[in-house]
Formats: C-alpha cells, sequence, structure tokens
C-alpha cells in the first residue's frame, strides 16, 4: 500500500488521504467504513467500471446532485436518497477468536512476549432504489464487484479474508415508504499483533487503598 509524504523534510507523514491508515493503525472501525466507500465511488465513478449497462446513467460524482448517492449509515438521512438509487454502509459486529494459549504467539529476540489475535468483522451494503428491479440491479452490481475484486482487495490490504459474506433479500425501507433495499454483507478477517514491553509492571502504579478505601469496610 502506498502512503502519502510531504515535499517539506522533518513534516509527518499524511496518513489521512490513502489506505496507509491500514498500514500504520490496522483495520478500525471508521476507516474499513471509509475503504468500502472509496471502493464504491471509485467503481460507480467511472462508467467504464460498469458491467450492468442499465446504470451507465447513475454515475457518483462528489457533487450533491449526484445521480448515486454512496454515503456511511450514520449520517445518512432518508429524504437524501429523494429518486435516486443509494448504496448505504453500515459497519456489523466485529468479534475476535483466539489463536493460542493466552493469544502468546512467540518471543522477540529481546526477549519481549508478543501476541496475536484473529478479528473478523463485515459491513453490510444496502442497495436502494424506488423500484425493486433497480435495487436488484444495483445490488448485483455491488455483490459481482467484490466477489471478482475480492481477492485484489484482500491482497492490497494485507488481510485474511475479504469477500462477499451473503446477499439479502429485497425488502421495503420502513425510514422511507417506496425505497426498496437489498443488502450485500463484506467479511473481512485479520490478524493483530502486538508486543508488550513493560519496564515497570501496570499495576505496581495502582494505588488499591483508592480502590478500596478504608471506610468501605465501615461496620455500623
Amino acid at each position: 500500500m502506498s502512503s502519502v509524504s510531504s515535499d517539506i523534510p522533518g513534516t509527518p507523514e499524511d496518513r489521512t488521504t490513502s489506505f496507509s491508515n491500514l498500514c500504520s493503525l490496522g483495520p478500525r472501525p471508521l476507516f474499513m467504513t471509509g475503504i468500502m466507500r472509496t471502493l464504491l465511488t471509485s467503481h460507480f465513478g467511472d462508467a467504464s467500471n460498469l458491467e450492468d449497462r442499465a446504470l451507465i446513467g447513475k454515475l457518483w460524482s462528489a457533487e450533491a446532485c449526484s445521480d448515486i448517492l454512496i454515503e456511511d449509515a450514520t449520517v445518512w438521512k432518508p429524504g437524501s436518497t429523494q429518486t435516486r438509487p443509494s448504496v448505504i454502509i453500515k459497519r456489523n459486529t466485529w468479534k475476535s477468536r483466539k489463536l493460542g494459549i493466552n493469544n502468546v504467539s512467540g518471543t522477540t529476540d529481546e526477549g519481549f512476549t508478543q501476541y496475536t489475535k484473529l478479528l473478523v468483522g463485515s459491513h453490510t451494503l444496502f442497495c436502494m432504489a424506488n423500484a425493486g428491479a433497480e435495487a436488484e440491479i444495483l445490488c448485483a452490481e455491488v455483490f459481482r464487484y467484490f466477489e471478482h475484486f475480492g481477492p485484489v482487495f484482500r491482497e492490497e490490504f494485507g488481510l485474511h479474508l475479504f469477500e462477499v459474506m451473503e446477499v439479502g433479500g429485497l425488502s421495503e425501507i420502513e425510514e422511507s415508504s417506496e425505497v426498496y433495499a437489498a443488502p450485500v454483507t463484506i467479511g473481512y478477517a485479520w490478524e493483530d499483533s502486538w508486543i508488550l514491553k513493560q519496564h515497570t509492571p501496570k499495576l505496581k502504579t495502582v494505588e488499591f487503598s483508592a480502590l478500596f478505601p478504608p471506610d468501605c469496610y465501615t461496620v455500623e
């Protein structure tokens, strides 16, 4: 993954506008949502990317009048969809899985313990439109895009898994009448590894007398 460097000597590297966020800080909820949105806006921003020709007139742009809305569910308002198709991105639950006893995966040459856990998460992309058929067409485009290029994204982002997990059924959403939605769930998994270099045990700095003051045990 590429990173953006400043031309000014001594200036910190800018890791806010590229996928280098994933390299430097690991997958985080907001970054993963941003990656999903970036991938979708890139795909729908160029007519030559679209597999279904019925979507040629539904291109994304950064303008408020974009033909298609692609947005994070936390900022989306039902009224913003109006008559245009939309892809609304929502993060689901993340879970951690142990890879060994106490998550210990090894020891460094300096004698520090290394820990590793496997984390699994997913995002659901709600493909929405005023007509059920249009929502289904949009859903198929999103599904096939991630299905076909999932292996590329997995390798690019250094993940163990990045692929379509489920394509849900079409339904009418409650927040906005006469709007249909078809969900596509993208699953991903990655390792989180860290090394503890404790010079003083953390609990040595904790004053237990402050946690359990004497008056807690006063018997009247």
